[in-house]
This record gives structure tokens, sequence and C-alpha cells, in this order.
């Protein structure tokens, strides 16, 4: 990916410093190609000194990328950390439910099956310290949901293509197979070597 892109997509993820941002748009030769005369002048005119700049800045950048493919990354994003099951993992599988319910619908395994169990953890594992033990427990089925997701993107089958900007707004693509669409949340939301029943035999 482009060095030009995963800067706009810092800067739209708010990740970016502002005086980074400042010495990269002073240093960056490449930009009055890219940019129409009018926004490149906008741009280094800008008061970087305040603020509101790096949003001034982000309205005009981001109508050179591809705000879907913006989407994508940061959900890839998530995904690795998931799947890495890094330190803080517990707060990239909680964002997964976070992102089911801004219309992320097809990270329903993800989001029901774990990132829920994040949000309202099962009476066993209420005790701050038993959070480890909750996330340990779910892999390495929570990075094989992960791993799916990210070979949907890979092959086309969820492709992003933005958002609309209001509540649970986000827009793709879904070209899976009824079968990859089958919901498998309510078999997987528990650590493992733990049973849950949902009925009861008379």
């Amino acid at each position: 990916m482009k060095n030009f892109e995963i800067i706009v997509y810092r800067l739209i993820a708010g990740e970016t410093q502002i005086e980074e941002f400042e010495q990269w748009v002073y240093s960056e030769k490449k930009l009055e190609q890219i940019l129409t005369s009018d926004d490149y002048l906008n741009l280094i005119s800008l008061s970087y000194k305040q603020p509101s700049s790096l949003y001034e800045a982000e309205k005009i950048l981001k109508r050179y990328v591809d705000i879907g493919k913006y989407y994508e990354w940061s959900l890839r994003r998530v995904l690795e950390k998931v799947i890495d099951h890094s330190e803080n993992a517990s707060r990239y599988i909680e964002k997964c439910y976070d992102l089911y319910c801004d219309g992320y619908n097809f990270l329903d395994n993800l989001g029901l099956g774990y990132g829920l169990s994040v949000v309202v953890p099962p009476a066993d594992y209420i005790e701050e310290n038993e959070q480890s033990r909750l996330i340990d427990g779910f892999y390495p089925a929570v990075a094989e949901e992960a791993s799916k997701v990210i070979g949907w993107l890979n092959s086309g089958k969820i492709v992003i293509t933005g958002h609309d900007g209001s509540y649970q707004g986000i827009e793709y693509n879904d070209n899976r197979t009824l079968q990859e669409k089958e919901p498998t949340s309510y078999k997987i939301s528990s650590p493992k070597k733990r049973t849950w029943k949902f009925w009861q035999k008379n």
C-alpha cells in the first residue's frame, strides 16, 4: 500500500500527531502531483499550531483515497491483533463486538460469539483478574474466526465499500455462500472446556 494512503488512513483513525503530520506535509514532494493545486495550497497553508488543523487536513485528503479501503485497513488491523493473541487481545476482541453493532454484520461470530462475552463476562469470569483466563480460553478458535474473515476480505467475498455516516452505516458487498453466512457464535461463545446449556429437557 502506498505511503500516502497509510498517512491518510492514520489521519482518519486519529493516530497522527500534529508535529509529525506537519513535517510530512512540508517534506513529501509527491503531494503536489497527487493533489490539485488548490488542495495543495490549502493543505500547506493550514495553521498546524491549532488542533483543528488535523480535521481540516482530513477533509482535504480523504477525497483522494478509497474510503472503503480505509475501513478494510482498519478492520484488518483489529483482526490481526486478535490472531496475534497480543497482551491487549481483549480490547480487540471487544472491538469486534463494537464493529458488529456498527453494521459489520459478517462479524457476528466474532462479535456475538466472543466480543459480547468480553463486554458481559459469564458469571465465572466477572472478577477482573479472571479476564485473562477468559481470553485464553477463546484460543485458538477466536483466531480461526478472525482468519476466516481475513480470508473473505482477501478473496473478495466481503468487499467494504464505505460508510453512509449513520448509525450502523457500514456498506459492503457480501458474496459469501449460504454456508459461510451460517452463524456459529451460539456454538462457540463459551471458553473451551466449559459447557453452556441454553435449553433444558423435561
